[in-house]
């Protein structure tokens, strides 16, 4: 499948529960254009992880649609890759075995999957780590294998569920920069969701601001950033003003204070 665009075709979601339905999100409508990154922020529980949820087939819309560069979105679609808060890597298999799982699955050559994936891992700087087991590895290396593994069959579509939240702010910088390294300009259209308003103008062209439950779109921001992107970037007035942009509609509806 090659990267195209995501359509969101108003999408809500409503889960049933004992005390009545709970409307999550929605609905929503808008166009994530191909090849870029577009990042996802929002207050807790509003409904950003269900959308990413929907947008990659691990859920259905109770109304709505999302198509996927022309392909309307269902259990089994392939060409996307997935990174978790957690990296759900196999502690029985090693390092290598874990980021080659994709590639078995899909029963692709081995010998060109073992080459992309050492590829990647030396990419991410931990090739000398390929047959160690993720028990041996830190958590900021457990998720270079889980990025890797999403990376290994060249998807169309990367889905990014915070994946950096349970790092530490070091650690979340270089995998920041490493991330937008190893996925390439316009290779993939990516979908990133997290709480921290200056990675998601650092990760993104673009950055959806979402409201509190049932979320729908606040704001839709370019991010006309050069890349690749430097971490002194943070520092200057253009992506201060950005990140001012996103920070004022949460201070207007509460949810940052002070």
């Amino acid at each position: 499948m090659a990267a195209g665009d995501i359509r969101i075709e108003a999408v809500s979601r409503i889960y049933g529960s004992r005390t009545g339905d709970v409307h999550a999100l929605g609905p929503v409508s808008t166009v994530l254009e191909a090849g870029q990154t577009t990042a996802i922020v929002g207050p807790s529980g509003c409904g950003k992880s269900t959308l990413l949820r929907i947008i990659g087939g691990l859920d259905r819309p109770s109304a709505g649609r999302v198509v996927l560069g022309g392909q309307v979105v269902q259990e089994g679609l392939t060409g996307i890759g997935v990174v978790f808060q957690r990296d759900l890597l196999l502690d029985w298999r090693n390092v290598l075995d874990n980021v080659l799982l994709p590639a078995q699955l899909q029963k692709r050559d081995a010998a060109w999957a073992r080459t992309r994936a050492m590829a990647l891992l030396d990419e991410l700087g931990i090739g000398e780590f390929a047959l160690r087991h993720p028990w041996e590895l830190s958590g900021g290396m457990r998720q270079r294998v889980a990025i890797a593994r999403a990376l290994l069959c060249e998807p169309a579509y990367l889905l990014l569920d915070e994946p950096f939240s349970a790092l530490d702010a070091l650690t979340r910088d270089q995998m920041g920069v490493l991330l937008q390294r190893v996925q390439g300009a316009g290779r993939t259209t990516s979908v990133l969701i997290t709480h921290s308003i200056p990675e998601a103008v650092f990760l993104a062209d673009r950055v959806l601001v979402m409201s509190g439950r049932p979320g729908a779109l606040l704001d839709d921001i370019p991010v006309p950033l050069p890349r690749p992107r430097r971490l002194s970037m943070r520092e200057e007035a253009d992506f201060a003003a950005l990140v001012r942009r996103i920070r004022t509609h949460f201070e207007r509806t509460g949810v940052l204070t002070g």
